[in-house]
């Protein structure tokens, strides 16, 4: 069935694991340990050096170290299949986010991924189909649209600040 409207059960703890610990994913890991309610249990990453920074940011707040996965190139699979895990944070190359996304959803995990959830259009419908089939969430996680002049702006479209809007333009250069 439709994902439109999935609400799933209320959950006291958010348990997560988080897959890919470069710049953007030990950053999350940080940001996370700030939320109430929030539990990381896992973390994946190809290089140990960063798994062990990451449980070291965890620890360093006084929290049970997170299990670390960086075995093999594809141990994420393994974290994804953690019993123990309620949601997957992909923070990976953008080329493993469908992956990353569908074998957390296919285990019975909700998903969130970094921007761009999917290449093609083809991989868009693959989210899609897996969600409703699991019944599970999978959410891009885009901050800009919610930082400030984004914010003013759709409130200013909103208010009629610009008249009747005809047409509109915009491009996103993320040089990687």
């Amino acid at each position: 069935g439709s994902v439109m409207g999935l609400a799933c059960e209320p959950l006291e703890k958010v348990r997560i694991g988080v897959i890919g610990l470069g710049m953007r994913g030990m950053d999350a890991v940080s940001r996370l340990l700030y939320i109430e309610g929030v539990e990381i249990r896992a973390v994946c990453d190809v290089l140990p050096e960063r798994v062990q920074q990451a449980q070291k940011i965890v620890t360093d707040r006084g929290l049970t170290v997170p299990e670390g996965y960086s075995a093999w190139e594809n141990d994420w699979m393994n974290l994804c299949r953690k019993e123990d895990i309620d949601l997957v944070y992909a923070c990976t190359p953008w080329y493993l986010h469908v992956p990353n996304a569908t074998v957390a959803m296919k285990s019975g995990k909700h998903a969130a991924v970094e921007v761009p959830a999917a290449m093609t259009l083809e991989e868009c419908w693959q989210l899609v189909e897996v969600s409703e089939s699991t019944q599970r969430h999978c959410m891009m996680l885009e901050n800009c649209c919610y930082d400030f002049f984004e914010l003013a702006t759709l409130n200013m479209a909103r208010n009629g600040v610009f008249g009747e809007i005809m047409h509109a333009e915009c491009a996103y250069i993320h040089d990687l």
